[in-house]
């Protein structure tokens, strides 16, 4: 059973929301922009000053975010378009951005209109989560799809109460001061030592690209500091591909009927003897492989891990210069 529960961090989102947002009066702003969801206003510059609240009066809006100027004739093209905003609007969202120049701002206005289904993007929810995208309207609307999840997982009413608690549980983790308060190092506790969907939405993200974008080779690096190990077997793993795929080039089989009359895959250091057999690479190379498939299997299987940084770093340059030599 999961440890961390985002949803009581969401509990001390008013506590915190003193420290560095005034005191903020969600529930009024709510009020203010609900009658545009309901078909019963358009939003107007009135709407956009109560968002700013230069006084103060609902929340320190302009300690973080500036305002552009707007007048009424920019939010023309908006006639009809907030009348029961769809979930992810992503016409809606190039439309607001257009006017207002800033998806945090654009993500204030959705929020408070549709509180069900958005939510405000900022600064530490963003590195919390390692929020990605092509353009900040990808971005947002990647944000949307997380805070929905979560929304799912931890039983959450609205997106927008899911991105209150994500807010306040980056405040604490980047906080020693709150860290060093009981009810918030419990938090930091559960949080940093348990799995959690949150961390998982922010591994995910964090990798996303990089698994599109390069080798698994290229990969081991970023672990190669902090788990030499987990490198290891990245390495290994890239290596049987290769491997694999020089095969293939080569009309060399990668499997064979096994004793049980089965299909079964050739490991491989009998596919790189098979290689090194009909000269596509030397007979050197293949003793290599059968070397580092014995290390990688070793680590991944936990038989030996005394392997140092400097084998496993020994292995990866030899995976990377043997595959760039073949490819």
């Amino acid at each position: 059973m999961e440890q961390f529960d985002l949803k009581k961090v969401g509990e001390y989102f008013s506590e915190l929301g003193k420290i560095y947002l005034g005191n903020p009066q969600m529930n009024e702003l709510e009020k203010i922009f609900k009658p545009i969801k309901d078909g019963r206003e358009e939003l107007t510059v009135d709407h956009i000053r109560a968002l700013r609240d230069d006084e103060n009066k609902y929340w320190s809006f302009l300690n973080w975010w500036r305002m552009p100027e707007i007048n009424e004739n920019e939010l023309l093209i908006l006639r009809g378009a907030l009348v029961e905003v769809k979930r992810k609007d992503k016409i809606l969202v190039k439309k607001l951005i257009d006017i207002l120049k800033n998806i945090e701002i654009v993500s204030c206005i959705l929020r408070f209109i549709d509180p069900n289904n958005y939510g405000i993007l900022s600064s530490p929810v963003e590195s919390l989560l390692n929020i990605k995208g092509d353009n900040p309207v990808e971005k947002y609307l990647h944000y949307l799809e997380n805070l929905k999840e979560l929304k799912d997982h931890y039983k959450f009413k609205r997106c927008a109460d899911v991105d209150m608690a994500l807010w306040t549980l980056a405040r604490i983790l980047n906080s020693s001061r709150l860290k060093e308060m009981p009810k918030f190092r419990e938090i930091h506790e559960t949080y940093r030592f348990y799995t959690n969907a949150v961390k998982k939405i922010m591994a995910r993200n964090s990798l996303e690209q990089i698994w599109e974008e390069k080798r698994y080779i290229d990969i081991t690096e970023l672990f190669l500091e902090t788990d030499p190990i987990v490198a290891g077997v990245l390495a290994g793993r890239d290596l049987e591909r290769f491997i694999k795929s020089l095969c293939i080039k080569y009309n060399i089989d990668i499997s064979r009927v096994g004793r049980r009359g089965f299909e079964e895959y050739i490991s491989p250091p009998g596919l790189a003897k098979k290689l090194s057999k009909r000269g596509f690479i030397t007979y050197k190379e293949a003793n290599m492989i059968c070397e580092l498939w014995e290390t990688r299997c070793e680590l991944t299987h936990e038989l030996n891990t005394s392997s140092n940084y400097s084998q496993i770093k020994k292995l990866i340059d030899w995976i990377i210069n043997f595959i760039d030599k073949y490819s």
